[in-house]
């Protein structure tokens, strides 16, 4: 297994004198403040940004993101720089301070309303609008001149995370061809027949074809890629390794999945060693003979209705676990400023009544909304105690809660039902897969985690979980710094 020491001597010996940059839109901290108005740090809610703070806060470094907090500009220099110092080792967060129209055009219009449901497959209308554009191609230079006032003259490795910042690789190739770039695209890329209707398909590729080294979750998203670009741009493709020449400039692609931090939620669960279901009639006043959970943020790509059909059909199927079975979700509302994501949610907590109504008793229902965030550790917890973790993405990148649940969950006890649309299906192939559009064999498949044997669910899950062990998140790292340096390096 790779551990964070192997990382950190990985990076001072491959880096040198490069200074280690992230570019990502969300930061892993905010500055908020209080009731009291006092000023306290929160850690967001996981994420991409999660597993960059994981890798810089044992490597050191600069991230460079947007702020979030009403008391972020408060804490930070006259750079907008603060020290954070939470990790092994400290490192340098430079936020970068949007109006909040720039911030609606930028993440709500663009990046979320035109971006994320062209990469998605799930039948949600993409919307371009020239202003969203406009602003989305003015935030990603925003991140280009924030990187260089911090590099000066330096060389460095940077690497720039998902669909908000597709132009920057561009931009700072641009600047200094000699900068080590590469992007990690961490939602699906869309056939050719979807991402022909964006209007700036080709500015979109062009700026993500400014990286030495892209890297995407699953093969079919490399080949998509390669597919769209031979359409709009006059390339040349090489396939060993697989590669794209622009502009007299190599880009190197590779499927390269996330990893997850194994030991430091393994660490976290040691202090709920003791747990049982105890402490979800405690936080939730749920009690139940078997439990599913599922955490997600309230999305159209996470499958929230099918999951709550899925329920349906299988209380319907299998009345004997009426009164027995309980799902609990866990979905924070987001982006409730865009329709498709208020009708969602108004969708998922009718369809979720409809089931309760149909099939509650007097002390028990089958269907419990939370709409809170919850701490991070204590998510640990209630995946330990759950007997099913259930994740009915309908196209996803990868899916990182899948990962914690069989991390988290008792080997012998708990199973995850996952969709095969899920990035993380490739790796947590012992799980029982499921097509969530197919409401019929997910429910038998529902059914079939259930009454599977503790021999059955020990084995499939000791599997998974040394396949997390050893694909972690410092291998993931390793791995993505190495394909950069070493790409630049030949291009030099």
């Amino acid at each position: 297994m790779t551990t964070s020491q192997d990382l950190i001597e990985f990076v001072k010996k491959t880096l040198g004198n490069r200074k280690f940059v992230v570019a990502i839109q969300s930061e892993p901290y905010q500055h908020v403040r209080d009731a009291d108005g006092e000023i306290v740090m929160q850690k967001m809610a996981g994420g991409a940004h999660v597993l960059l703070d994981g890798v810089l806060s044992q490597t050191g470094g600069l991230m460079v993101a947007i702020a979030r907090g009403n008391a972020d500009k408060q804490v930070a220099d006259e750079k907008g720089r603060i020290e954070i110092t939470e990790g092994e080792k400290n490192y340098t967060l430079k936020r970068i301070f949007l109006k909040k129209n720039e911030f609606n055009n930028f993440y709500f219009g663009f990046a979320n309303q035109a971006l994320w449901p062209l990469c998605h497959g799930v039948f949600v209308k993409p919307i371009f609008s020239k202003e969203w554009w406009d602003e989305y191609v003015e935030v990603n230079q925003k991140f280009a001149d924030a990187i260089m006032e911090e590099l000066q003259d330096e060389d460095a490795f940077i690497w720039i995370n998902d669909y908000h910042l597709a132009l920057l690789p561009r931009m700072l190739h641009e600047v200094r061809p000699s900068l080590a770039i590469g992007t990690f695209w961490h939602i699906p890329w869309p056939t050719q027949e979807l991402f022909r209707i964006c209007p700036w398909r080709k500015e979109i590729i062009k700026g993500l074809l400014g990286s030495d080294f892209i890297s995407f979750h699953r093969d079919y998203h490399v080949s998509n890629f390669i597919t769209c670009t031979r359409a709009e741009l006059q390339v040349m493709v090489d396939t060993e390794p697989t590669s794209i020449k622009y502009e007299d400039h190599d880009t190197k692609l590779v499927n390269l999945p996330a990893g997850i931090d194994y030991e430091k939620i393994s660490n976290t669960l040691s202090k709920y060693h003791s747990a049982d279901k105890k402490i979800i009639k405690k936080d939730f006043g749920v009690n139940s003979e078997i439990l599913a959970i599922g955490v997600e943020r309230v999305d159209y790509t996470k499958g929230i209705p099918e999951r709550f059909q899925i329920i349906d059909r299988f209380l319907e199927k299998y009345p004997e676990y009426i009164g027995k079975f309980t799902y609990i979700s866990i979905a924070p509302l987001s982006r409730q400023q865009i329709p498709a994501y208020k009708s969602l949610q108004r969708e998922m907590y009718d369809l979720a009544d409809k089931i309760n109504w149909r099939y509650a008793l007097e002390d028990w229902e089958p269907i419990h909304i939370i709409d809170d965030t919850v701490p991070r550790d204590k998510l640990f917890a209630y995946f330990k105690v759950a007997d099913i973790g259930m994740v009915t993405a309908l196209d996803d990148g990868m899916n990182l809660v899948a990962k914690e649940y069989v991390i988290s969950c008792k080997p012998d006890k708990g199973m995850l039902v996952l969709s095969k649309f899920t990035g993380a299906a490739k790796d947590l192939n012992k799980a029982v897969l499921i097509n969530p559009y197919d409401l019929e064999s997910s429910a038998d498949a529902l059914y079939e985690a259930i009454t599977m044997s503790p021999d059955e669910k020990l084995k499939r899950n000791t599997l998974m979980k040394e396949t997390l062990k050893e694909n972690n998140i410092y291998k993931w790292a390793v791995k993505f710094i190495r394909n950069t340096i070493q790409w630049n390096e030949d291009e030099e």
